[in-house]
C-alpha cells in the first residue's frame, strides 16, 4: 500500500507548510537548493488533519489535493473538534460551518432538511449518496469527521437524484487501522438521556483488519410525550491492507423510533395576541411511535497499478423504511376557531432501494514545468421509492388551552395518490488539475443524463423526465505570497426533484455557481473569505390552476449569494479556536402565483449566522491530562414561509465542555445552551415552516475508557 504522504503529513503537521506539487527550494548558507517536488498520492483515511484544522482532503475533487490549491469553499470537521464539542447531532456539529442550518433534531428522518448557502444540501457516507438520510440520523459513534462542500458539486457528484445543489454533507465513517483497541463509552444527563457505545478493532493478520463501532440512545424532549429510541450499527472488514490492491466491506444499520414532532403553529408562537405552551405535543399523546430504518451495504476496491497511476470502485446497496404517524394541523393560523386548530389522523408508509456505483482511475504525470492529476471515471445510481398518505379528519382542540384530544385512528382515505418512482442518474466525468508555480488550475465536465418515472395512481397520471447535459466545472488558485491564495471557480448542475406530484410534465432543475475568494495558511491561523451566487430554475412550485394546491409545476426560479468566512487558529500551544460567520441573501426571482412575489426570502434562511469556539487543552502527545472548552452561536430573524408572513427572532446560545483523561479513562462535562437562552428554530419545509422551541439547558455527563 502506498502511502508516501504519511512521513509528509507528519513532517508538516507542526509547520504552516502544506504539501503542493510545485518545486520546493531550501534556503541555506550555500544558497537556494531546488528540492524534489512533493506529490501527494494518497492519504490516509483521505485527509491531513492536525488538531481542527484540516491540510488536504480528497473529497473535493476526488484527489489528494491541498485544500489551498482547492478552488472551492470547503469545511472539514475533524475528530478533535466534533470530540471536543460532544457533538451529539449533526445539526450541532454543522454550526461550526458558515452558512450551513441543520435539520431539527426531533424531526422524522424520513426527508433531509440541511441548508447550505440557502440552499438543499445532501448528506453523502463516504462519498457515496445517502438517500433522505433515513435511520438514525445522528449517530456520531462510525462518523471520524465531517466534511462539508459548497454549491452544485456536479463534476463528481451525481447520485441520487442528480447534483447537489447546495452542496455535500460528507460523513467520512471510521475505517479499520493496523492496531488493536477497544474503546467502551456511556453518555447520560437531562431529559433522562442515555447513550452507550463503543468501538472495536483489530488487526486479523498482516493483510486483514476488522472494526465495528455502534451506540444505543434514549431520550425524552423538554416537549411533552416525546420518547426517543435509536442505534447504529457499523462492521466493516479491510483485506489486503499494505498491498496493491484493498477491499474494504462495511455494514450499516441504523434504526430511529419516536412520536412524529410537527413544531408550533406560527400563530401562537411567534406572531398572535395568544401564547402556546412552548413544550406542548400536537396530538393524541397515545398515538403510536414513527420509525425509520436504513440498511447499507458498500463495497469499496482500490488498486494501485504504479505510483503513478490508480482505481478507486465503490458500490453501495441500500434499503430504507419510513413510517410517519401523525395527528396533524393543516394550518399555520387557527382555522376552526379563534385559538383551534383542525386535526387530521395522517399516515405515510414508505420505502426505498437504492443502488451506487462509481470508479475512477487517478494519474499523475508531468509536462514541461507543470505537473498534472488526471481524473476519469463514471457513475451509476438507481432508487425505487414507494410511498403513499393517508389521512382523515380527527377533530379539533384549543392548542391554546387543550382539552382531551381526539383519539388516533388509523385513517382509511387516499390524501395522496400510492407514488411508485424510479430515478436514475448515470454519467462519465473527466477532470485535469495542473500545476506550474503559483498557479493551479483546476477543469472538468461531465456527461450527466437524469431519467425519472413517477406513477401516481391517485391522480392517475405518470411523470417521467429525461435529460442529458454536459455540466462544465473550472477553477483557479494563484499563490499570491506562502500564506496567501486567491481563487475563483464556476460550476453547473442539473437535478430532478422527488416527492413532488407534477401536474404537468417536469423538467429537470438545472443551478450555476460563481465564486470567488481569499485562502490563508500562515500556520497558527488559517482559514478562507469567499462571496458566492448561486441561482437555480425549473423549481417546483404549486400549481396555481390547481384547487385542491397538491400539485406543482416546475416554474420556480431562485437566487442565493452573499460572503462566507471560515478560520481556525492554532498556535501550536493549548489553544484551539475556531470561527464562522455567513451573510446569506436568499429569494425568489421570480413571482411564485398565487404564493409570493420575487423577492420574497427563501424560508428557513437567517440572514447572517456565525459562531466561535475556544479550547485550551493541556492534554500531553498520550492523550493524559485535561482540556476545557466554551463557545458561542448566533443567528439572526429567520422566515418561517415563503410570504415572509412569519418569522422567528435572532438569538445566541452558549454550549461549553471539559474533560479529563488518565490511564485510558477519559471523564467529561457538557453543558448546551449553557445560559438556558429561550428561542426558536425554523421547521423548515413542515406545512408550509413551523417553529420548533430549541432545546433548554442540558446537561452532559460521559465516562470512556480506550484499553
Amino acid at each position: 500500500m502506498k502511502h508516501p504522504l504519511k512521513l509528509a503529513g507528519l513532517l508538516l503537521a507542526s509547520t504552516s507548510l502544506c504539501a503542493t506539487s510545485a518545486h520546493a527550494q531550501e534556503v541555506t548558507d550555500l544558497g537556494t537548493i531546488a528540492l524534489d517536488p512533493i506529490i501527494i498520492q494518497g492519504l490516509e483515511n483521505g485527509a491531513v488533519i492536525d488538531g481542527y484544522r484540516a491540510d488536504a482532503i480528497s473529497s473535493a475533487t476526488r484527489t489528494a489535493t491541498p485544500l489551498q490549491q482547492t478552488p472551492q469553499s470547503v469545511q472539514v470537521l475533524s475528530p478533535e473538534l466534533l470530540e471536543d464539542q460532544a457533538v451529539t447531532t449533526m445539526s450541532e456539529a454543522l454550526g461550526n460551518v458558515s452558512g450551513a442550518q441543520g435539520t431539527i433534531p426531533l424531526q422524522t428522518p424520513a426527508f433531509e432538511s440541511t441548508l447550505l448557502r440557502g440552499f438543499p444540501a445532501e448528506f453523502y457516507r463516504d462519498g457515496i449518496t445517502s438517500y433522505i438520510n433515513t435511520g438514525d440520523a445522528n449517530a456520531m459513534a462510525g462518523v471520524e469527521r465531517i466534511e462539508v462542500l459548497k454549491g452544485p458539486n456536479a463534476i463528481l457528484y451525481g447520485g441520487g437524484v442528480g447534483t447537489p445543489l447546495g452542496g455535500v454533507v460528507n460523513i467520512v465513517t471510521k475505517k479499520p487501522k493496523p492496531e488493536n483497541f477497544t474503546e467502551l463509552g456511556l453518555t447520560f444527563g437531562t431529559n433522562r438521556y442515555v447513550e452507550p457505545s463503543f468501538d472495536i478493532n483489530r488487526q486479523l493478520s498482516d493483510t486483514v483488519l476488522f472494526r465495528m463501532n455502534g451506540s444505543y440512545g434514549r431520550s425524552e424532549a423538554d416537549q411533552n410525550v416525546i420518547e426517543t429510541d435509536r442505534y447504529s450499527l457499523s462492521p466493516s472488514l479491510t483485506f489486503g491492507y499494505g498491498t496493491d490492491t484493498r477491499l474494504t466491506v462495511e455494514g450499516y444499520l441504523s434504526r430511529w423510533e419516536q412520536q412524529e414532532y410537527q413544531g408550533l403553529p406560527a400563530v401562537g408562537t411567534v406572531a398572535g395576541g395568544f401564547d402556546i405552551d412552548r413544550d406542548l405535543y400536537i396530538g393524541d399523546p397515545d398515538i403510536p411511535d414513527s420509525h425509520t430504518e436504513t440498511r447499507k451495504l458498500t463495497f469499496t476496491l482500490e488498486h494501485d497499478f504504479n505510483d503513478q497511476w490508480s482505481n478507486r470502485t465503490q458500490f453501495r446497496y441500500g434499503k430504507n423504511e419510513v413510517e410517519q404517524i401523525t395527528q396533524i394541523i393543516l394550518s399555520n393560523a387557527p382555522d376552526a376557531g379563534p385559538t383551534d386548530w383542525n386535526l387530521y389522523n395522517s399516515y405515510v408508509p414508505g420505502e426505498q432501494t437504492e443502488y451506487s456505483f462509481n470508479t475512477s482511475f487517478e494519474g499523475h504525470f508531468s509536462t514541461g514545468g507543470w505537473d498534472h492529476v488526471l481524473l476519469f471515471g463514471a457513475d451509476y445510481s438507481l432508487i425505487e421509492d414507494y410511498s403513499l398518505m393517508y389521512m382523515d379528519y380527527a377533530g379539533s382542540n384549543d392548542l391554546a388551552n387543550p382539552g382531551a384530544w381526539p383519539a388516533w385512528s388509523m385513517p382509511s382515505t387516499l390524501a395522496m395518490g400510492e407514488g411508485n418512482g424510479t430515478y436514475t442518474t448515470s454519467g462519465a466525468f473527466v477532470q485535469m488539475q495542473s500545476s506550474v508555480g503559483r498557479l493551479h488550475l483546476l477543469g472538468g465536465l461531465r456527461l450527466a443524463h437524469l431519467e425519472t418515472v413517477y406513477d401516481s395512481a391517485g391522480y392517475s397520471r405518470r411523470d417521467t423526465l429525461e435529460a442529458t447535459r454536459l455540466l462544465p466545472r473550472i477553477g483557479a488558485v494563484y499563490d499570491l505570497t506562502d500564506q496567501w491564495s486567491a481563487f475563483a471557480s464556476y460550476s453547473e448542475g442539473m437535478k430532478a426533484n422527488a416527492f413532488y406530484f407534477y401536474s404537468s410534465m417536469p423538467k429537470p432543475e438545472f443551478s450555476r455557481q460563481t465564486e470567488i475568494g481569499l485562502k490563508y495558511d500562515g500556520g497558527a491561523v488559517s482559514g478562507s473569505i469567499a462571496a458566492f451566487r448561486i441561482e437555480r430554475e425549473n423549481v417546483p412550485v404549486t400549481d396555481p390552476t390547481d384547487p385542491t394546491y397538491l400539485t406543482s409545476i416546475t416554474e420556480g426560479q431562485q437566487r442565493s449569494q452573499g460572503v462566507e468566512l471560515d478560520a481556525v487558529w492554532q498556535p501550536g500551544g493549548a489553544w484551539k479556536v475556531t470561527a464562522n460567520y455567513a451573510y446569506t441573501d436568499a429569494e425568489l426571482t421570480a413571482d411564485i402565483p398565487l404564493g409570493a412575489p420575487a423577492g420574497s426570502k427563501l424560508p428557513g434562511v437567517p440572514r447572517h449566522s456565525g459562531g466561535i469556539w475556544a479550547d485550551y487543552d493541556t492534554r500531553t502527545t498520550s492523550g493524559e491530562g485535561w482540556r476545557a472548552g466554551a463557545g458561542l452561536h448566533a443567528v439572526s430573524s429567520t422566515p418561517l414561509d415563503q410570504a415572509n408572513t412569519y418569522e422567528t427572532g435572532g438569538y445566541a446560545t452558549v454550549n461549553a465542555s471539559a474533560s479529563y483523561t488518565q490511564g485510558g479513562t477519559t471523564y467529561a462535562l457538557a453543558v448546551k445552551n449553557l445560559l438556558d437562552t429561550e428561542y426558536d428554530l425554523p421547521m423548515y419545509g413542515y406545512m408550509g415552516g413551523r417553529v420548533v422551541p430549541g432545546a433548554e439547558r442540558q446537561i452532559l455527563f460521559n465516562i470512556s475508557r480506550r484499553f
